[in-house]
């Protein structure tokens, strides 16, 4: 990345020519997966187990699970009998590796996905809730492993909302009950949870502001709604947040949709600390993952680019492993459920 907070330092030598005893600064390498470039790839999940990045197809209502040691890749079609348009988002079940949790459309449901199944294959969801709002977006598991789950207002051709402030973001609980947490959203996007469980970090993308909120982890529950960052008073005036996940040392990463980055935010000092550039205009979400969880996999999409913009970035709606950050993150949760209510 040309602009993010090292690229001004020098590895191993200084302007003297003396050898310096600063050790070398290791850059990042941002490298394209053998996978196709989709229109909006989005919600990355790392499996670990497989050594797999599990993500989903939007438009084309696809799982998709590439294996990043051998390169074999496996596409789930979701046939819901065309009552959704969009999959938005898929988390593995904590004590059945083959069932995921998936959004599709209004519904949030429940798929089995084998390793052992053809590499292109369909299944039909079983829906375990319906939503009222326009339809799901992102989620993310809670340290608990309670599914969060935000929804999101229509969008016209430009992606401008064509509604404003009558989505939510849910919590289900082991047993499937549904509490809303967060009312008058617009578009509900990425969230994660600080190492000492007291934070919680929520992204409304057409506010264009990344949230805290005070996290109660026994309970389950979040308070105290304010503003971390606001894109535009941050200098991001043309991008918006999209997905967010956080480091080991606390930052939080986030997508940048429109702004072919992904930017590193302190969120004890409020504040872009590093950005990193990726080869996609709209970059969508971000995830941890690797064998010790210092590859940052990043999806993108090619939605609302120009002819002239895909060829300018030929890599355009690719998903990447973003390798040599000098940090890493810590193992996804999975939904931790009462498995005789997804029967």
């Amino acid at each position: 990345g040309g602009d993010d907070c090292y690229s001004d330092l020098r590895p191993t030598s200084n302007y003297l020519g003396v050898e310096s005893s600063i050790p070398a600064v290791k850059m990042e390498k941002v490298e394209k997966l053998a996978v196709p470039c989709l229109p909006v790839g989005e919600g990355p999940h790392w499996q670990e187990d497989l050594q797999a990045l599990l993500f989903v197809d939007v438009f084309a209502k696809k799982l998709r699970r590439h294996f990043i040691n051998t390169g074999r890749s496996q596409e789930l079609y979701l046939d819901d009998g065309d009552s959704a348009t969009h999959v938005s988002m898929v988390i593995p079940v904590e004590d059945d590796p083959e069932m995921m949790v998936v959004a599709l459309g209004k519904n949030l449901s429940v798929v089995h996905w084998s390793v052992d199944d053809p590499d292109i294959h369909t299944t039909k969801p079983k829906v375990l809730h319906t939503t009222t709002d326009h339809r799901f977006n992102d989620a993310k598991c809670d340290p608990q492993g309670r599914l969060w789950a935000g929804t999101m207002c229509p969008l016209d051709d430009k992606g401008k909302a064509l509604e404003y402030n009558n989505s939510s973001l849910y919590k289900f609980d082991h047993d499937l009950v549904c509490t809303s947490w967060v009312k008058k959203v617009t578009l509900s996007n990425g969230m994660t949870w600080s190492h000492d469980r007291k934070s919680f970090y929520y992204i409304d993308t057409v506010a264009e502001a990344i949230y805290h909120f005070d996290y109660d982890d026994e309970a389950g529950s979040i308070s105290n709604q304010r503003v971390l960052l606001n894109y535009p008073e941050a200098g991001l005036q043309d991008q918006r947040p999209d997905g967010m996940t956080t480091d080991v040392d606390g930052n939080l990463w986030v997508a940048c949709f429109g702004g072919r980055q992904v930017i590193c935010v302190d969120p004890k000092e409020a504040k872009v600390i590093r950005k990193i550039a990726i080869p996609s205009k709209n970059v969508t979400s971000v995830c941890w993952g690797g064998k010790d969880y210092s590859t940052l996999y990043v999806t993108s999409g090619t939605l609302r680019t120009t002819p002239e913009e895909r060829a300018a970035y030929p890599s355009s709606g690719g998903t990447f492993a973003v390798t040599g950050l000098g940090t890493k993150g810590t193992p996804p949760i999975n939904y931790k459920v009462n498995l005789d209510k997804l029967k």
